[in-house]
């Protein structure tokens, strides 16, 4: 999937392009007499939110109307149609490139503390542990690759094991080109690149000491994540 090269446009202008590529990549729907604005607009706006860092849509939303589309419906419209579109604007973010490494590692999306877990109405929502200590909530497994970006990721119960989760990952090992899984001793299960426990009578012969450094970029990454707040 050849994705447009947007870095050296203005909004106005990378709004045009994204609509004409994403025009024909659109569900199929009844359109309504009295719509204000296509999908592939409404989708345009939310991947420019993206690549510009932007870390609230109601704000970007107000931005876009105000000085280049007036037209557009209100907020909430918007958000109940691009939640219809998720799955299509998660197809087309989504550019499989085969990998040699890849890096695994999970973070915790708590939705409230811990204590008032008994009055919580997150559906899903459960107590699991980390290495921060006890969250309720949710926890994001993901891929990333050695110089820094997301390959694919789930997010799961913060009370589901970290190797379960890995494994629904590896579901699509073979369309990432079989790459080799570095993880921390969570992802331990014979298969995956993970370092030797204290208590271990014999070592992995295939670990490495350099891959306990590169480890350490996906853990940059969801820093990174988490202090932008630009979540999943």
């Amino acid at each position: 999937m050849c994705h447009p090269d947007l870095s050296l446009l203005s909004i106005s202008a990378s709004l045009q392009v994204l609509q004409t590529w994403l025009a024909p990549k659109m569900p199929p729907k009844v359109r309504q007499s009295n719509e204000k604005a296509n999908d592939a607009e409404l989708v345009a706006i939310a991947i420019l939110q993206k690549s510009h860092k932007q870390p609230y849509f109601s704000c970007w939303w107000s931005f876009i109307k105000l000085n280049f589309c007036p037209h557009l419906p209100s907020l909430t419209q918007a958000n109940v149609r691009l939640k219809r579109l998720l799955p299509t604007i998660e197809s087309l973010c989504v550019e499989v490139e085969d990998l040699d490494f890849c890096l695994i590692d999970s973070f915790p999306f708590p939705v409230c503390r811990s204590k008032r877990a008994a009055r919580c109405k997150v559906r899903a929502a459960t107590k699991g542990y980390g290495t921060q200590g006890s969250v309720y909530g949710f926890k994001c497994h993901a891929w990333s690759t050695l110089d820094g970006k997301l390959a694919q990721y789930v997010i799961r119960p913060a009370h589901q094991h970290d190797l379960i989760a890995g494994y629904d990952l590896s579901g699509n090992w073979v369309a990432y080109g079989a790459p080799k899984i570095i993880g921390d001793k969570a992802y331990l299960d014979g298969a995956n690149l993970t370092p030797p426990k204290e208590n271990a009578k014999t070592r992995d012969p295939r670990w490495k000491e350099e891959y306990a450094d590169a480890r350490k970029r996906i853990e940059t990454v969801f820093s990174v994540l988490s202090t932008t707040r630009l979540y999943f």
